[in-house]
């Protein structure tokens, strides 16, 4: 059985969302209840790793992109550096929370998603899910990378440990 912190992340930044309640967010709890069970599908080849995401609505759909975060080297010659945490994503399994898929597709990055991504590529599905209260699509991104403003996810440490940032 594998080990990380995604549910954490996520649990987190709920309660940093309920604390900015002036910002309201009008994300339906089913599109909610999805980003926790998508989380859930990544599978870090290290012990450890962190699941973020962007969450915006976008030309009058729900556009959910999500990676895994970096890691960050902490001592030895190459502190401070970032490393991509490498990692296994079950598509299938996400493909299930779909009732209606109208596209699967391969893109490698450019600038058009509105992120600083330097490379990378991504999965990207439209679709209908199937927990939605909606017959309106959505579109679910999986990127290879994290975008740069996202930050490190992990401490990677000069023994080769994994902690969570």
């Amino acid at each position: 059985m594998h080990s990380h912190t995604s549910l954490e992340n996520l649990i987190k930044q709920a309660e940093q969302w309920a604390e900015n309640r002036d910002k309201k967010s009008f994300r339906p709890g089913w599109l909610t209840e999805f980003i926790y069970d998508a989380a859930d599908l990544f599978t870090p080849v290290a012990d450890a790793a962190r699941v973020g995401y962007d969450c915006r609505f976008n030309e009058n759909c729900w556009q959910v992109l999500f990676y895994l975060g970096d890691g960050e080297m902490f001592g030895g010659k190459h502190d401070g550096k970032r490393a991509r945490m490498a990692f296994e994503f079950d598509l299938k399994d996400l493909l299930n929370c779909f009732k209606r898929v109208d596209s699967l597709i391969f893109r490698t990055l450019n600038d058009d998603l509105g992120l600083t991504i330097e490379e990378g590529n991504m999965i990207e599905i439209v679709g209908v899910l199937k927990e939605s209260d909606s017959t309106e699509a959505i579109t679910v991104g999986i990127l290879s990378r994290p975008p740069q403003e996202a930050g490190p996810g992990m401490k990677v440490l000069p023994n080769g440990e994994v902690e969570p940032v």
